[in-house]
């Protein structure tokens, strides 16, 4: 590039012959040498682009080529993921249920039959508890208190027992019967034991006929208790049994609805009993006869 100047500068001072030979080598030297030069850099140039584009191919291939790679690379993980995942599952499922053979679902398969079959044939009743009994407790009695009404062996009753109270009179027969009957019969809620009888035996239609003169509201507010003529024993009074049994049995056929009857008589002839002289009785006799009148009114627990 500094040959081309000089030779300018040379042929402007008007250079001779073999300044001017000089000159156009030089020009032409500079001429060729530019030549090469602008060669040199088209080659180099040349050259460059063609590195730059083989570099540049080979760098989006293996951009590819690694994203690839890498693509491949993530799917295989998954895919190892996916498989790790169903081996696991697989093994949980193995550990939780395990698969049955092929006797053992046979079997099951046998029983759940049978078993529904025996539903549909019979079905199944649920067992009913059964309501556990509560001790029950001794009823208490519908009447408090006893009246006694009756001739001397009432008297001599309330006499041996405590807790009673009495309407009596020693020889008292049917005529004192009815003379008490409107005191009487204006008692309620008490349980009435009535004993009369031993002293006019043969009077029973008589006693009928002031039971049946009860007012129903008497009847219905009380307890009313007809005990039995009771029996007598000794050569004094022996005989009179058989006129007891007349009277009891026409008594207590006929007694009207609502008042009660107490055979006192067959348990004291079966039991056997204890008279001071044949007709009345000691204290141990008339404790027995309370205590038979207090079980029949329901009040088991009192005791004479």
């Amino acid at each position: 590039m500094l040959l081309l100047p000089l030779a300018v500068v040379l042929f402007a001072a008007g250079c001779n012959k073999k300044d001017n030979e000089l000159y156009q080598f030089i020009v032409t030297s500079v001429t060729k040498s530019e030549a090469s030069e602008d060669s040199s850099s088209e080659a180099s140039e040349t050259v460059v682009t063609t590195t730059e584009s083989e570099s540049a191919v080979p760098a989006e291939t293996t951009a590819v080529e690694t994203t690839a790679e890498e693509t491949t690379a993530e799917e295989t993980t998954e895919e190892t993921e996916a498989t790790t995942t169903k081996a696991e599952v697989k093994a949980g499922t193995k550990k939780v249920t395990p698969k049955p053979t092929t006797k053992t679902t046979a079997k099951a398969t046998a029983a759940t039959k049978a078993t529904a079959k025996k539903a549909t044939k019979k079905p199944t009743k649920k067992p009913t508890k059964k309501p556990t009994k509560k001790p029950t407790a001794t009823p208490k009695p519908k009447y408090s208190g006893y009246l006694f009404v009756g001739d001397s062996r009432t008297v001599g009753l309330d006499e041996a027992v405590d807790g009673i109270s009495s309407i009596a009179k020693v020889g008292a027969g049917v005529s004192y019967f009815k003379s008490v009957v409107p005191d009487i019969t204006k008692v309620r809620g008490k349980n009435i034991i009535i004993n009369f009888g031993v002293n006019d035996r043969d009077r029973y239609k008589d006693y009928v006929a002031v039971y049946k003169s009860f007012p129903k509201e008497f009847i219905q507010g009380n307890n009313v208790v007809v005990m039995s003529v009771n029996p007598t024993s000794g050569t004094k009074y022996k005989g009179w049994n058989a006129g007891i049994e007349k009277f009891n049995a026409y008594v207590k056929k006929n007694l009207p609805s609502g008042i009660k009857y107490l055979d006192t008589y067959s348990v004291l002839m079966k039991e056997g009993f204890k008279t001071r002289d044949g007709c009345h009785y000691k204290a141990e006799t008339y404790k027995r006869i309370a205590q038979l009148a207090f079980n029949f009114c329901g009040d088991k627990n009192k005791k004479p």
